[in-house]
């Protein structure tokens, strides 16, 4: 299964495997019918025929869903009927189009039932209205899912880019500064390649304690790096802060950085945990990897992102998961990272020495030697 690099069990967007999927039916279905030895015009109009009662049922769904609509039409369409109505029925030349070849299929196709076709639109009609009632044509989960990750209207994409937007793109930018700032003021404790990057915790269960201690007693507050404040929404001086955290091994110090939860995460735990909310378990673990995956895709454009730093896991109960162990994989993973960049050229290749180079002579333009002491000028 295709997955994200951020976590193994992040899925990657969805594909074309449904339009693959179709093809091969079609196929199947097309050598079916030859094998049969229908004719090949008589499979067309019956093909027509089909088609055309499908678009038709669905013209009538359309129209059930405008009665609805109407109803809304000053709250949600500004009192526009004409969009109220494209957006139940869609294109206007697509529905004339429909009808049209409606009307053909039912005219002039032969009828071998013998019905009439008034007869034949009043049974589309009926079994469309016992669709609706009896919801025989609801949405599969993975059908609604697709939609919203393609329409963006997840609840992890609205959280993501406000997250983005309302904090990291505030704090990212001025990050090192501060971090140099509290070098100065504190013997230079935040030292190492790694100590220099916001780390971002997300436990894809949502478990965001306040107090990362608790979370593993490995990890142990150190000092709050210098704060930065900006006017938003109208309050004057906001102040953002972030911590600084040791990382002990064995009871000793062996890291530090700055460290903290993703807030949004919060949001979504206490959303599964509110009746109100309509969120259960399953769809916190689903938006929580969108969440994670999406804000991942806006700092990979994002110049801020070199300062910062996402570790994704999921700790599952009984597997001896150590969170200050999976942040000094990822402290180590950045000071190698560093140094490989350190020693590389400007465009990652490393600089050509001097002494490879084949020996040149220079050469004077002048007629006489100079001299070699310099008191003879």
């Amino acid at each position: 299964m295709p997955h994200s690099s951020l976590h193994p069990s992040i899925p990657r967007p969805r594909g074309n495997k449904d339009k693959k999927a179709a093809f091969v039916l079609l196929s199947i279905c097309l050598a079916a019918l030859w094998e049969l030895g229908e004719p090949a015009d008589h499979i067309l109009r019956w093909l027509v025929l089909h088609l055309a009662s499908e678009q038709l049922g669905l013209l009538f769904k359309g129209l059930c869903s405008l009665a609805e609509e109407l109803c809304h039409v000053h709250s949600r369409y500004q009192g526009n009927y004409w969009r109220a109505v494209r957006a139940c029925l869609g294109c206007p030349i697509r529905c004339g189009v429909l009808l049209l070849l409606s009307c053909y299929g039912y005219t002039f196709l032969p009828n071998t039932a013998g019905l009439p076709f008034a007869w034949m639109v009043a049974l589309l009609g009926l079994s469309q209205a016992l669709n609706i009632l009896l919801d025989l044509q609801g949405l599969a989960p993975a059908v609604i899912s697709t939609v919203c990750e393609q329409g963006n209207f997840n609840v992890a994409h609205g959280l993501a880019w406000s997250y983005y937007i309302g904090y990291l793109r505030l704090i990212l930018p001025g990050l090192q500064a501060r971090i140099r700032t509290y070098n100065q003021r504190h013997n230079n404790t935040a030292r190492g390649a790694g100590s220099h990057k916001l780390y971002i915790l997300f436990p894809l269960d949502c478990g965001v304690p306040d107090d990362l201690s608790v979370a593993d007693p490995n990890i142990r507050f150190l000092h709050k790096l210098p704060e930065q404040s900006a006017d938003r929404a109208g309050i004057k001086g906001r102040v953002y802060t972030n911590s600084i955290y040791e990382i002990l091994e064995n009871g000793k110090p062996v890291g530090t950085c700055v460290l903290e939860y993703a807030t949004p995460l919060q949001t979504l735990f206490a959303m599964s945990q509110d009746s109100r909310a309509g969120f259960s378990r399953e769809e916190r673990l689903e938006q929580a990897k969108l969440f994670c995956q999406t804000l991942a895709d806006i700092l990979a454009d994002s110049p801020e992102s070199q300062n910062c730093r996402l570790i994704v896991y999921l700790a599952a109960e009984g597997c001896g998961f150590s969170l200050s162990q999976e942040i000094l994989k990822h402290l180590k993973q950045e000071e190698k990272e560093e140094v490989t960049v350190g020693t590389m050229g400007p465009l990652g290749v490393p600089e050509p020495s001097t002494l490879d180079e084949e020996p040149q002579l220079l050469i004077s333009g002048m007629d006489q030697p100079l001299p070699l002491r310099t008191d003879a000028f």
